[in-house]
């Protein structure tokens, strides 16, 4: 049973690896190969899923191949199946083949056709391979694919500027998630000494031996993912990212940014449970951000001009609460929340061209306005406030030109002396000692390079 998980990962790339090769023009072909290798997905999950629950549900782990080993430390790719995965996947699952078969009609004759269908499914290969992941570097390569997509997707209409300028804004505060999940997974190796899956880590009396004799190492990693999740999901202080998000198609902001990549902050949270569940500083620093991104959000979407940003913030709003709901335990309510949210998220983002003519229509031969109703002074005051903080977004883009963009660009200044000789230069001297040190494994004194 476990081996039938591996066709859920590579089906996907199948399909994007067939795509690759038919030429755009030939619309029909493109989006058929594409509908088939979704519809075929999910035929195929949920007649497992089905079986899967009358086995009984149980938690399934697949290693589905080895790629470096040594004596301290083992590099697999490793699949894993439980019903956080399931609950996932039946919606992305349905939720991508409706958005394909959208797509299929709302973009026809637009010259990016081919390209949104490559990168849908290259998405959907890497939102598998972060569902199935079995341990950590299995989900941090489906995570770099959704980065990467994510990218390609918000700078889809190229020879535009605006596109391409919230395309890099965005990118860059996905490296910060990167980075953050990167260091996270490196102490994890430090603290545990060996390649931790997932189904290991739901053994708790494994996890009280390893990781409670390094109190504060297992609260820096916890903080780390956290933080990842926040960026990824657009929680407080980084919810800014996600209307910019919206400038790709309306098909790829629906099944990005309202259903599918904006929720893996939570999937990564429900995943690490075993490990911060243990803090409960870091339980309530959950809870308190959903809480306040819960706020600050829902009263930004109340006031934005454009459809798109309030069905952003919307979402962004209703995640924060699911944070709440994963910091109190309750992963089977935030699952169902989960699923309500995306689907109603995606069905917003792609009637919104129609909602939005409608409401135009009616507002032009129907428009009364509201009875005044008089406030006191105070109640004005702040509900004035209120207001003007809501319509600049609490000034979210202005916190993250201070305190990223612009030290980024202080920093590719600096570096503005390495061109490209230089860096081959630097990299093919690195490279080349990787490979003597490799070589000479057994006679170099590697006690003297463990920390």
């Amino acid at each position: 049973m476990e081996q039938i998980l591996q066709i859920f990962v590579l089906l996907p790339l199948l399909g994007y690896l067939i795509s690759l090769l038919i030429p755009g023009k030939k619309e029909k072909w493109l989006s058929l190969a594409s509908i088939t290798t979704l519809a075929m997905h999910m035929g195929g999950f949920f007649a497992f899923a089905l079986f899967w629950m009358v086995e009984g549900q149980p938690k399934l782990n697949y290693l589905f191949l080895e790629l470096y080993q040594t004596e301290e430390f083992s590099f697999f790719i490793d699949f894993y199946f439980d019903r956080v995965t399931a609950a996932y996947m039946a919606v992305a699952s349905v939720l991508t083949f409706l958005v394909a078969i959208f797509s299929r009609y709302y973009l026809h004759r637009d010259p990016g056709f081919k390209r949104l269908f490559n990168n849908i499914l290259f998405f959907y290969f890497g939102l598998n391979l972060i569902l199935l992941s079995g341990n950590f570097e299995t989900f941090f390569v489906g995570w770099e694919i959704l980065g990467i997509t994510s990218f390609l997707l918000i700078a889809f209409y190229r020879d535009r500027y605006l596109p391409v300028k919230n395309a890099l804004k965005v990118v860059s505060i996905y490296r910060l998630g990167d980075l953050s999940i990167l260091i996270a997974i490196w102490l994890i190796h430090h603290l545990l000494h060996q390649n931790i899956t997932f189904a290991k880590l739901n053994d708790a009396a494994f996890i009280d031996q390893t990781l409670g004799h390094d109190f504060y190492g297992s609260l820096v990693v916890c903080s780390l993912f956290l933080l990842a999740a926040a960026i990824k999901s657009a929680q407080f202080p980084f919810s800014s990212w996600l209307p910019r998000a919206m400038e790709g198609p309306t098909t790829s902001s629906a099944i990005f940014y309202g259903s599918l990549s904006v929720h893996i902050g939570v999937f990564l949270l429900m995943r690490t449970a075993p490990i911060w569940e243990h803090f409960p500083i870091i339980q309530i620093a959950i809870g308190l951000l959903g809480l306040v991104t819960a706020l600050i959000s829902a009263s930004i979407a109340n006031v934005q001009p454009t459809v798109k940003t309030q069905i952003a913030y919307a979402s962004i709003s209703q995640i924060g609460i699911m944070l709440i709901e994963v910091a109190l335990g309750w992963y089977s309510i935030a699952l169902v929340h989960f699923a309500g949210n995306a689907f109603l998220r995606t069905y917003q983002l792609l009637v919104s061209p129609s909602v939005l003519s409608y409401m135009i229509h009616d507002q032009f031969y129907n428009f009364a306005p509201k009875p005044h109703k008089p406030l006191p002074e105070k109640a004005k005051k702040w509900r004035y406030s209120l207001y003007i903080l809501s319509i600049k977004e609490w000034n979210l883009d202005f916190f993250q030109f201070r305190y990223l963009w612009t030290p980024f660009k202080w920093v590719g200044r600096q570096l503005d002396f390495l061109n490209n000789r230089i860096f081959i230069f630097i990299f093919g001297a690195f490279y080349l000692a990787g490979v003597i040190l490799f070589i000479w494994e057994g006679k170099a004194h590697w006690e003297l390079f463990k920390f």
